[in-house]
């Protein structure tokens, strides 16, 4: 393709290099790639539940009764997101800038779109077995706590809190700060971008994408089901000079463990 700025493999470097820079949800699920290649646009997602008992057996004998497998499916279609935008040559003469804005805005938009999928899957609710149930609590009319976070990090319930970490609105932030238990912590390894502090050694992270609620988790809470990783393509109409650059997603974001995920909200009364 003729008089192009970059080569499409040259901007999904640059998307991916703002990506990693950003507060960006990708780093808070776990990436699954079972999609890539496979024919369909529908991930069926099944939860198993085990029921059974381990018996103490006498020499010669068996089990007296057997354990079981159930599971509950659910159906997600595949998501195509796009972003595009367009330039003229004049535009590149007068300013020769104004791509890598474009590049930067475009990718922006990608990426708060998959964060807006990613609190959604968190905030799945209904009967099915990956609703996210377990809840902690702080006062009505109080703000959010250290104490509160360590609640909702125990009832996490999980022997290896390596890979847990906690997500608070940016509107929580201030309130967090001067908690006084908090502000005796230390700040610990910065692990995620946007990354306030520590909670018992757990990282906190804050971001204007949440509001009214706040989440400890792992990785294994939410899953990326990727059908296609960032693409870009473009397109010129030579008459009147005009170049078009073209990104694009393709992929599931679902609840997959939710016994992986403590939500923490103020009490109703």
């Amino acid at each position: 393709m003729a008089n192009t700025i970059y080569s499409n493999k040259v901007i999904e470097a640059k998307a991916k290099d703002i990506l990693s820079t950003k507060i960006n949800a990708r780093s808070m699920m776990t990436i699954d790639d079972s999609l890539v290649g496979a024919a369909g646009m529908v991930k069926t997602i099944n939860t198993y539940t085990y029921t059974g008992t381990a018996e103490e057996v006498a020499a010669g004998a068996g089990n007296t009764s057997r354990g079981s497998i159930a599971y509950v499916g659910k159906d997600y279609t595949v998501k195509m997101v796009q972003q595009a935008f367009d330039y003229l040559d004049e535009d590149f003469m007068k300013d020769n800038v104004i791509v890598d804005m474009g590049i930067q805005g475009a990718t922006s938009v990608m990426s708060n779109k998959m964060t807006s999928d990613f609190y959604t899957a968190l905030a799945t609710t209904g009967s099915g077995s990956t609703e996210l149930v377990q809840k902690v609590t702080f006062p009505k009319g109080k703000e959010i706590s250290y104490d509160a976070i360590v609640d909702a990090i125990s009832a996490l319930n999980v022997e290896d809190e390596s890979g847990v970490f906690v997500i608070i609105p940016n509107a929580w932030k201030a309130a967090l700060r001067k908690d006084a238990d908090y502000k005796a912590a230390r700040m610990g390894e910065v692990v995620y971008n946007g990354q306030v502090g520590t909670i018992a050694g757990i990282p906190v992270v804050a971001t204007k994408a949440l509001t009214g609620k706040a989440y400890v988790l792992t990785k294994e809470a939410v899953t990326l089901f990727l059908k296609k990783d960032v693409e870009v393509e473009q397109d010129r109409d030579a008459d009147k000079r005009k170049n078009s650059i073209y990104l694009r997603d393709c992929y599931v974001c679902a609840l997959t463990d939710a016994t992986k995920a403590c939500k923490i909200v103020e009490a109703a009364s």
